[in-house]
């Protein structure tokens, strides 16, 4: 499941609803009965969206006798273990090879291991087939076996296929009797505007301080490590877990690496760096992120903000630092190459980018030893 945890539990969908508006919202529509045929679960990475989707499609298909799931009846119990005949899932899976069509078991299979996998990042080439997305159009179009309705998630639903999401507009604007459809996602910009046009939005809010905080020390975080995780998690407990567990903790050093060769214009820095991420626009991306909380780091400190400091262990170097770079601009410039990724630009190019102002300047950028590291693999 989502990085809040595995599939809902008793009391659930109470709990979701009293700490986030968007579950407010979701329980006053089961209260009333007036249930929209297809809505949108939207909110940041790693807050809960998973778990969310879960227990609203729990409570749809709950035969219970109250508007929320019991976590009682045999199909509480199947949705929790993904075995409930009138729940369909899409998801996400990398393009496959050698096989043109996947089996219904092998799509099972597929989902399985996306739910329960949750907190792993995806593969950048994968997205939802259209055979995926038309197989759950035919499979809600059947009335429900079990329950009062069917429902159908579709997560990660910015990676639907262009044609794929097209066909989806049929079901959307024509939805069969007693179907449900929620897409998840944590960019829904990525949509098409006619798909989000036809759903109602249920925005999760990011997780506060103070719960991101109790769960990580209820998981045995302590120290500046806790710290560490609350303050890089950014109201994400997938995030705060990964910095916990270090994930983070070798692109934290290559960025050191970055920004202190970068304030001395040794360029052989660039380039070792260019070719430890590889061509992967992943890394590149997180690359970026920390490049970015390190510098508004050096802003702060500059400015007298020691409290609102997020790298807490780094302080030293920090201040060793601050002299060398002009934080503002880089900082600047951190986001100008976050909206140029967006547009699909080369990430070697906004790399090259951010390394001449850390450089402020200087002589053009030396070429690398090796000529080779001059065509670094494809982004």
């Amino acid at each position: 499941m989502d990085s809040t945890g595995g599939t809902p539990h008793s009391g659930e969908f109470s709990d979701l609803a009293r700490r986030d508006r968007a579950g407010a919202v979701a329980a006053a529509w089961l209260e009333s009965g007036r249930i929209p045929h297809a809505v949108l679960i939207c909110g940041a990475e790693g807050i809960g969206k998973r778990r969310f989707a879960f227990a609203w499609a729990q409570a749809l298909l709950c035969t219970g006798n109250g508007p929320s799931a019991c976590n009682r009846c045999p199909s509480c119990r199947k949705v929790s273990s993904l075995m409930h005949p009138d729940l369909h899932i899409a998801v996400p899976l990398a393009p496959r090879r050698g096989k043109q069509r996947l089996e219904l078991a092998d799509l099972r299979e597929s989902v399985v291991e996306y739910v329960h996998g949750a907190g792993a990042a995806l593969p950048s080439n994968s997205n939802i087939a259209v055979e995926h997305l038309r197989q759950l159009q035919r499979e809600l179009a059947f009335a429900p076996t079990e329950s009062p309705r069917k429902v159908g998630l579709i997560f990660a639903a910015e990676r639907m296929h262009p044609a794929g999401a097209n066909s989806l507009l049929k079901l959307l604007e024509e939805p069969p009797a007693r179907a449900v459809v929620a897409l998840v996602s944590a960019a829904p910009e990525r949509l098409l505007p006619t798909v989000l046009s036809r759903c109602q939005r249920m925005i999760l809010s990011s997780l506060d301080v103070a719960t991101l905080r109790a769960q990580l020390e209820r998981e045995g975080v302590s120290g500046e490590r806790l710290e560490l995780a609350v303050r890089m998690g950014a109201g994400s407990l997938q995030q705060a877990k990964e910095v916990a567990a270090g994930a983070f903790d070798g692109t934290r050093q290559l960025v050191e690496s970055f920004l202190s060769g970068g304030s001395e214009q040794r360029d052989e820095v660039y380039w070792s760096v260019l070719e430890e991420l590889g061509g992967d626009r992943g890394q590149l991306e997180r690359f970026l992120q920390v490049c970015d909380l390190y510098l508004r780091d050096l802003f702060l400190l500059a400015h007298g903000r020691d409290e609102s400091v997020v790298q807490v262990d780094r302080r030293p170097y920090l201040e060793n630092l601050l002299e060398k770079i002009d934080a503002a601009r880089a900082a600047l410039e951190i986001d100008r190459a976050a909206e140029t990724l967006r547009h699909n630009a080369s990430p070697q190019l906004v790399l090259t980018d951010l390394w001449r102002v850390l450089r402020r300047g200087g002589p053009a950028l030396v070429p690398p030893p090796d000529p080779s590291l001059a065509r670094v693999r494809r982004w």
